[in-house]
């Protein structure tokens, strides 16, 4: 260890650097996968299908932090289907 890295453990420990808000982060997030493609495919979407859906639940907003998810959803009736079922399931699951 270097004294910069010293320091810099002394300075955080002083004055703490302020934690990341979590908007930033899922802005991050929502950049990171717009910027990974255009499109998912079936597959894809299934990985992701339930993290959207709880975010719906949650009252979040899925579409806007996800928006690759809600474009094949839009264009996939096979998927839309799933999601469908999906969110009946978990909303019905959420009231009990």
């Amino acid at each position: 260890m270097n004294i910069r890295n010293i320091f810099q453990k002394i300075q955080n420990k002083i004055n703490p650097p302020e934690p990341i808000p979590n908007e930033t982060v899922l802005g991050f997030l929502r950049v990171l996968e717009t910027a990974e493609n255009e499109e998912i495919s079936c597959d894809e979407l299934f990985v992701k299908l339930d993290e959207y859906v709880e975010r719906e639940v949650g009252q979040k907003d899925a579409a806007q932090l996800m928006p690759v998810v809600r474009e094949h959803l839009d264009i996939c009736p096979e998927c839309c289907e799933e999601y469908e079922a999906l969110l009946d399931v978990l909303e019905k699951t959420s009231k009990n």
